[in-house]
Formats: C-alpha cells, structure tokens, sequence
C-alpha cells in the first residue's frame, strides 16, 4: 500500500514536469552560447600531433621535419607548426642546416616561412643565430630578422645588432645597427 501511494506521488510529478514543459522551445536556451558562434576560419582542414615530415631526392634525404602539432588550413592555403624543428642534409647525410621555433606559419603556395619565439638557426660552418623572428623567403633563399640578433661563430665570438638578412649557410649575412660584438674569449670588441 505505501509502495503504492510513493509510486503515485511520484507520478503526479512526473506528470506535472512533464506538462508544465514547453517542448517547442527546448534546447534553444543555447543559441547564443559560443557553441554556436564558432569561427570556423581558426578550424584546420587537417591537424596532426607529433608531425614529420621527410623529402627526398632520389635516395638522398634533403628534409626533415618534426612538430608537436600541426595544422593545415587548405582554404587559406596556410601551415601552422607547433614547437617545430626542422634539419636539411648533405649528399654524405650529415646535417647541413637546423632551425627550430616555437610557432611556424608557412604560406602552402609560395612556402614563404615566418618562424617565431625561441628561433635558433644553425647552419654547417657551426654558425648559430639566435632571434625571436625570421622570416624565410623560399624564392630567394634568404632569410630575415626585423627583430634584434645575435649571431655565434665556430671560434666563439659573437655580434648582436637590431636586424639582419643572409643566405640559407650563414655565410653571408648583413647585421643591421651593430649592438655588440665579442672575440673567442668572450671580450667585447674595443672601438
């Protein structure tokens, strides 16, 4: 008897919820919450965790790529690499060039590359440039810092200035507004 009379209560307001419930707007409540105000600009095509990327030339490995994300927007023919490094090789399979960055965004089309935040560039004569922006003019070959550098030869001795722009070796580079330059030992330069 009581088990009935639980059971009927309990009915009542199931009925009562039930019929007080305006179905016609359920679930309209969430309209104008950011779920549906997505900008589906920012949503990639494709993105992979843990990327590589490899090319080849015939057997001779040229690239090497690695991120720990990845994002391909083939609308905006745009890449975005997540804490990317990225070596080229030598015909002996030795490492020619390395460069790593924490943010990497490349053009699909031109393979025009700005690399940012933490940018270390070190080529085959051990020449390092450290920056926090470069840009890589695949065109050309060239790269570019806007921003201030600091460049570190084999020997030890170092040049920092405001900008600069050179050839993919490091070989040839231009250091804009010299900052501060050092010898082997670790002594600046007297002027």
């Amino acid at each position: 008897m009581n088990l009935l009379k639980n059971f009927s209560i309990l009915l009542f307001f199931v009925i009562s919820f039930v019929s007080c419930t305006d179905f016609k707007n359920l679930g309209k409540e969430f309209i104008n919450t950011n779920a549906n105000n997505i900008d589906f600009d920012k949503i990639p095509n494709m993105e992979f965790y843990g990327f590589r990327r490899e090319s080849y030339d015939t057997n001779f490995k040229q690239l090497d790529s690695f991120a720990t994300n990845a994002k391909f927007f083939n609308d905006k023919k745009k890449i975005e690499l997540y804490e990317s490094r990225s070596y080229t090789y030598e015909s002996n399979k030795t490492i020619a060039a390395s460069i790593s960055g924490e943010f990497v965004l490349i053009d699909q089309d031109t393979l025009y590359t700005q690399i940012y935040t933490n940018v270390i560039a070190k080529s085959s004569n051990n020449t390092i440039l450290y920056t926090e922006y470069l840009q890589w003019d695949n065109e050309k070959q060239h790269f570019k810092s806007p921003v201030p550098i600091r460049v570190e030869q084999e020997d030890g001795s170092w040049l920092t200035g405001s900008s600069m722009e050179g050839d993919m070796g490091l070989e040839n580079i231009t250091i804009y507004d010299e900052i501060d330059e050092g010898d082997a030992v670790g002594v600046p330069v007297a002027e």
